[in-house]
């Protein structure tokens, strides 16, 4: 049985007294992602700027940003590729440092997080095999896509955990283990909704604990999805195993 209350709660007593280093890694990956997002911004903000033109607002600041050409749009469409492959090396690092979390009360280290970084193929291999197989259900109508979505969002928890799995039975293996519960996953992303509007209200910083608690709870809800699976046998052990 799903029980995202009692994941919720199992993952603020794993992160009680053990907050420092979640939220000094979530700053860690906000800073990198930011700064290698820089150049797309300011193309959204010429955008935005040019939209307020139109109906008669003029936004100067905009002005200063340089129009990219040539070399400088090498650069802008380079950062753009490396933000997107760096985002998939940070989360499959943050999801093994938060497995190896949940599994022991022990302290953990940065050296830890750091450790996920060897992961980083697996990580972009695993991250584009799911968006390519999301886009192609999104392509037949929004609402099949979203539902492939929670149906592959175990897979990098399951390359993250089974080094010895492909990516594409880890995709399998995560299409088993949600069945039947891809509208509880849906549910848990709500109940979060409450706390993301909180954090807006303080400048962002709230998201550094809140990111840490949901990727704990999703890490417990994982471990659950996984043992009932195993349980019920709709996977074999064997099937962890390429």
């Amino acid at each position: 049985m799903f029980d995202r209350i009692k994941y919720k709660k199992f993952a603020k007593i794993q992160l009680k007294k053990r907050w420092t280093l979640p939220v000094l890694i979530t700053l860690f990956c906000t800073i990198i992602i930011s700064l290698l997002n820089i150049p797309d911004t300011s193309q959204q903000l010429v955008k935005f700027s040019d939209i307020m033109s139109e109906h008669g607002f003029d936004l100067t600041i905009t002005s200063m940003i340089p129009q990219p050409t040539g070399w400088l749009l090498y650069t802008y469409q380079l950062c753009s590729f490396l933000a997107i492959l760096i985002t998939e090396i940070l989360e499959i690092a943050q999801i093994k440092f938060y497995l190896k979390m949940s599994l022991s009360p022990e302290p953990v280290s940065f050296g830890d997080f750091i450790e996920g970084f060897s992961l980083w193929a697996r990580g972009i291999l695993a991250s584009l095999w799911v968006s390519l197989w999301t886009i192609i259900w999104t392509f037949l109508f929004i609402i099949p896509g979203i539902v492939k979505a929670y149906a592959y969002s175990m897979t990098l928890y399951l390359v993250a955990e089974n080094p010895e799995l492909s990516i594409t039975k880890a995709l399998k293996v995560s299409m088993a283990i949600t069945k039947g519960h891809k509208m509880d996953l849906f549910i848990l992303d709500l109940s979060f909704i409450g706390w993301s509007i909180l954090c807006c209200f303080t400048a962002g910083i709230g998201y550094l604990w809140l990111v840490p608690y949901i990727q704990m709870t999703k890490v417990n809800a994982y471990h659950a999805l996984l043992k009932e699976a195993l349980t019920t046998g709709l996977i074999t052990a064997e099937d962890l195993k390429d």
